[in-house]
């Protein structure tokens, strides 16, 4: 039988009953097939399975093995497909080079649709694609082949790929979609922390002006004022405390502390964070601002490493104007994230990095995943864009689904 010394792939499709796994599979061993390889899933009721199998040392016909196979199809109802696999693809199915993607945001016509399009025109195979939430809230997974990606614009394979995701992020941000696309190696590899840039993804920017406000009042009894100018990136306003710190000296750390309580942190921030801790992960805060101000929110989350800047005050507990040592700058983040790692004994693979890509988010380079919230023109690149605020979706990214959630929810809440 030469022409099955080649692998033949079965598929059938149609209402699920039990005991249809088993009668295709025994059926199978009955022929003297060896089953290399299976894929079966069941959803609202309608069934799939594809299996490669090699018949090479059976005793069977071609004819009969055929037959037998087809036969199939009028024993359960399902729609039976049978032809000659690519041995080799099968054999070395490793080879495969693989990317994740996760499209996340308010529900409309057309996402799957001109994703998929953009895809296919980088020749990018989509191998499986399933929906992890639905509703007005959108969030869908797709496992992609991309060893045959080209573009027409690069020649090489690397560049190509990265064609592609850029021109998939640009799509996401038109259809109002934030998109994460890890490596499957990448994704594969357990998280074991969470690390956020506080001031530039966390905190809820509307709250900023009344914070700087509060501040101004509380200091202005003591003859002192901060200027309002911002510097332009999102969290430039914690740099501009921090270049401005002599303008608190003299004044009570504890009227600084009553000004921070102005500060939010964004819709959802601190569910997400209280979900990681229920679900074992570790997380880091970094920030270059004050503790004064941030104290509060650092102490109510419980975040397992919580790092900024810490205003020297006297005996008297009022400010000296002066910034206690070391001093936490964007230059070094870094430091600190490879200070935890070093604590945790982790790689940075195992990291999850959150910040918005700007020049104040370079601990975010070459970790297991990184995001970027909202990232402004020039930002660093990043795994994924969040075009929202609402910071709890980051955990689709990590494999959960809305069930998973609200399990982690209600245990949190418990």
């Amino acid at each position: 039988m030469p022409e099955l010394k080649q692998i033949m792939s079965f598929s059938a499709i149609g209402l699920d009953s039990p005991g249809l796994v088993s009668k295709i599979t025994n059926r199978v061993l009955d022929l003297g097939g060896n089953i290399l390889d299976v894929e079966e899933s069941c959803r609202k009721g309608l069934f799939s399975i594809f299996l490669a199998i090699d018949f090479a040392a059976s005793s069977r016909s071609t004819e009969e093995i055929r037959d037998s196979l087809r036969r199939i199809e009028e024993e359960t109802g399902l729609k039976v497909i049978l032809r000659v696999c690519d041995e080799n693809v099968v054999a070395r199915p490793e080879a495969a080079d693989h990317v994740l993607v996760t499209v996340l945001g308010k529900d409309r016509p057309g996402i799957i649709a001109e994703v998929s399009s953009l895809l296919h025109r980088f020749n990018a195979n989509i191998e499986s694609c399933r929906m992890i939430a639905r509703g007005p809230f959108f969030s869908m997974e797709m496992a992609i082949a991309v060893q045959d990606v080209h573009s027409e614009t690069f020649s090489s394979r690397v560049e190509a790929l990265k064609d592609m995701k850029e021109n998939l992020k640009s799509l996401c941000a038109r259809l109002n979609q934030s998109v994460v696309i890890q490596s499957e190696r990448s994704y594969r590899q357990p998280k074991k922390i969470v690390v956020f840039d506080v001031e530039s993804c966390l905190i809820e920017e509307a709250s900023v002006r009344r914070f700087l406000d509060a501040v101004n009042q509380r200091i202005a009894p003591f003859g002192k004022r901060i200027a309002p100018h911002l510097q332009a990136e999102p969290g430039g306003w914690a740099r501009t405390l921090v270049d401005q710190v002599d303008a608190f000296h003299g004044v009570p750390v504890q009227e600084l502390e009553a000004a921070g309580r102005s500060l939010e942190l964004h819709a959802g921030a601190v569910e997400l964070l209280r979900i990681l801790k229920t679900m074992g992960y570790k997380v880091a805060l970094l920030s270059t601002g004050l503790d004064c101000f941030l104290k509060r929110i650092y102490e109510a989350e419980g975040a397992d490493y919580a790092f900024c800047n810490t205003l020297q005050k006297d005996e008297a507990g009022n400010a000296t104007g002066d910034l206690e040592e070391p001093v936490l700058t964007a230059s070094t983040k870094n430091e600190i994230l490879e200070f935890i790692m070093n604590v945790e004994d982790i790689s940075r693979d195992q990291v999850v990095a959150v910040g918005d890509g700007s020049g104040g988010s370079r601990f975010m380079k070459d970790v297991g995943l990184s995001i970027a919230c909202r990232p402004a023109g020039g930002a660093l690149p990043a795994d994924g864009i969040f075009s929202s605020d609402q910071m709890l979706n980051i955990l689709y990214c990590l494999g959960i689904t809305e069930a998973d959630i609200a399990r982690y929810r209600d245990a949190g809440e418990s």
